[in-house]
């Protein structure tokens, strides 16, 4: 299943909430202020790091809040097409706001 999270994780629990129904082959793709959580050196890029869970982080989000070049090397940056891929790659997808 395919997690789209698209609120900041400093301001909403959001992310949080995603984090603690989460299953191993599942995958999570951070969208819009979302991103700020693959920021290096912060209590969330910790806390994914030890979820195991595979993260994606949206290139055209980072690139519009300037923070293209302070993520974490956890996550992998995909563009609007590498979205599509995982649309398609899973068959189910939840949406957190």
């Amino acid at each position: 299943m395919l997690h789209t999270v698209t609120t900041s994780p400093f301001h909403t629990q959001s992310l949080q909430s995603c984090l603690r129904y989460i299953s191993q082959d599942d995958e999570i793709l951070l969208l819009q202020d979302a991103v700020f959580a693959g920021l290096r050196e912060n209590i969330w890029s910790k806390t994914i790091k030890v979820s195991g869970v595979k993260i994606y982080l949206l290139k055209e989000d980072l690139l519009a809040r300037g923070i293209v070049d302070k993520v974490d090397e956890c996550f992998e940056v995909v563009d609007y097409s590498g979205f599509v891929s995982l649309s398609v790659q899973h068959e189910a997808q939840v949406k957190w706001e």
